[in-house]
């Protein structure tokens, strides 16, 4: 059973979620009063919540102004995508000749509850997706490696907005595709097939993100 979220995770959590939906832009100011009227709550965490965020350098404080949202380099966002590509293929190669029938229904039920809420809200896609990959990482046990992992996806909420908006104009979202592939290899227990299918899940978000930026 999962321990009930705090008032500063779920501050986090609406923070970046906001982003994800581009209610909040890259360079845009943010204070604390705004946020304590938005989500109703007290300071307190709030202001936790927005220090949290400039150590993760999602926010940055600009004093007796208030915290400005970062703008991710193209560069950056290319750099996260190819270490989550080295990271994630070399963890399924390790896991996937102990993976178990259970683990293989649990990813199998996770992706049936994500096409039941199929929707175009960014925040729901993209939870979504770092769900998968989440758990198909501790699935692999290396809890440092999956810290890693999940620090570059938190990272990347702050361009995955321009991602599915290019992807739904163009018809080019997988909608879980790659996902069902993937999990299809591990049940077959073809191992080059599955890292190629999870290779392919983060290559797509790659090649959407350089045709919007025109790269």
């Amino acid at each position: 059973m999962k321990a009930k979220k705090t008032l500063k995770e779920k501050a986090v959590e609406g923070i970046y979620h906001d982003i994800e939906e581009g209610f909040y832009k890259a360079n845009a100011i943010i204070t604390e009063g705004e946020i304590v009227e938005r989500y109703a709550m007290s300071k307190s965490p709030v202001r936790e919540a927005l220090i949290e965020l400039c150590k993760d350098g999602v926010l940055k404080s600009i004093p007796r102004v208030g915290y400005q949202v970062v703008q991710i380099s193209i560069k950056e966002i290319l750099d996260l995508l190819e270490v989550r590509i080295d990271l994630e293929s070399a963890n399924l190669r390790r896991l996937a000749p102990r993976i178990t029938d259970e683990n293989l229904q649990m990813l199998k039920n996770l992706e049936s509850i994500a096409n039941m809420e199929e929707n175009r809200k960014v925040a729901v896609n993209w939870d979504r997706n770092t769900d998968f990959h989440i758990k198909l990482c501790e699935l692999g046990g290396n809890a440092y490696l999956c810290d890693t992992i999940e620090r570059a996806l938190m990272k990347s909420r702050q361009y995955i907005a321009q991602y599915f908006h290019n992807a739904w104009n163009q018809n080019a979202e997988s909608n879980g595709y790659f996902h069902r592939a993937t999990i299809d290899a591990l049940k077959e227990r073809d191992v080059e097939k599955a890292v190629l299918m999870l290779q392919k899940d983060i290559l797509n978000v790659k090649n959407q993100i350089q045709e919007s930026f025109f790269l």
